[in-house]
């Protein structure tokens, strides 16, 4: 008698940036106050949040604020944070990445553009999700652990289907 053949599920990868990328976004407009984007930033428990343009299809990030941002280019040079807003601080332009995009892909943007983070976008171009680089540390050492599993359990089920050899 044959064995039964398993088929596989669909193939959906798991190590998409839609996939990976973090959908609760802290959002603010151009024209916000910057203590005001500070205060969301605190008020979330968040490093970041997307400078967005409204639009038909949702917002379309047109930049980031980070804490360090902040820190940098308004208090480390003395500027009054009340004169300014979140677009005269912000990272702009910016670099997206599509919700399809691998995770290599999101890697060698990140490292070719020097980010951290990238907002995930819609095929309309709307903002969907934040994909930090520790976002992708944190899914890869699962899929490493997952593959490192694989190999256990396949010596495992060889050294059991194979009396007198051990695993």
């Amino acid at each position: 008698m044959k064995p039964a053949l398993v088929s596989a599920p669909p193939a959906v990868d798991p190590t998409e940036a839609g996939r990976l990328c973090t959908r609760v976004l802290t959002v603010v407009r151009r024209d916000t106050p910057l203590p005001e984007a500070a205060r969301r930033m605190r008020d979330e428990h968040v490093g970041c949040v997307v400078v967005a343009d409204p639009s038909p299809t949702g917002d379309v990030a047109a930049g980031l604020l980070t804490d360090r941002d902040i820190v940098v280019a308004v208090v480390a040079l003395g500027l009054d944070p009340s004169a300014l807003l979140a677009e005269d601080v912000m990272t702009a332009p910016l670099v997206t990445v599509p919700e399809h995009a691998s995770h290599g892909a999101v890697l060698a943007l990140m490292r070719e553009h020097g980010v951290r983070r990238v907002p995930v976008v819609s095929a309309g171009g709307a903002v969907v999700g934040l994909l930090s680089f520790d976002d992708l540390v944190a899914a890869l050492t699962l899929l490493t652990q997952a593959m490192t599993d694989t190999l256990v359990a396949g010596r495992q089920k060889e050294g059991s289907a194979r009396p007198g050899r051990s695993a």
